[in-house]
């Protein structure tokens, strides 16, 4: 009976897959946010415009541009749009980390060990959540299977930006 329970639950779970890609020589930046279920079908998709960062704003951010693109032009802005909640955020950057001082739902690093493993890493000072974060997994994404969904978001980015999603239509 607990058994069944378990998978019920399981089955319920709604996971956040939140990545970025970089185009043309690194100039610009696009972002994506694949909302699945236990079984990691999608439940909603959605996909930043492209960021160019000029010169100056280089310059101005220095170091922290990355952070500032991850957080305040990527992360929070795809996040907000969901319409399903999420149990729990995946990133495959670590500046998106840093989302989870403005989010409810635990927001977890995917990175790879040496040993070509993966593990769940998150924000310091929430480091329980990335122990909690491996026993929310569906069984389905664990081990290898859980750098699928972010391949998938890769190539849906890509496709976005080639077909210059959310780009302003010049006259």
């Amino acid at each position: 009976m607990t058994e069944s329970l378990d998978k019920a639950v399981e089955e319920k779970r709604v996971i956040a897959f939140l990545d970025l890609a970089n185009f043309e020589d690194g100039a610009v930046t696009r972002g994506g946010c694949l909302v699945t279920d236990a079984m990691t079908r999608p439940l909603e998709f959605w996909v930043s415009g492209g960021i160019h960062p000029n010169s100056i704003q280089k310059m101005l951010y220095g170091d922290t541009l990355h952070e500032y693109i991850c957080t305040d032009l990527i992360g929070i802005p795809l996040l907000t749009k969901l319409e399903t909640t999420p149990d729990l955020i995946l990133v495959r950057d670590a500046e998106f980390l840093k989302i989870r001082l403005l989010m409810e739902v635990p927001v977890l690093w995917v990175r790879a060990t040496v040993d070509g493993q993966y593990v769940l890493q998150s924000l310091p000072g929430y480091e329980n959540e990335a122990e909690a974060g491996r026993d929310l997994l569906p069984r389905r994404l664990r081990g290898r299977n859980i750098m699928e969904p972010f391949l998938r978001i890769r190539t849906a980015v890509e496709e976005a930006h080639n077909l210059k999603v959310g780009e302003e239509k010049k006259d």
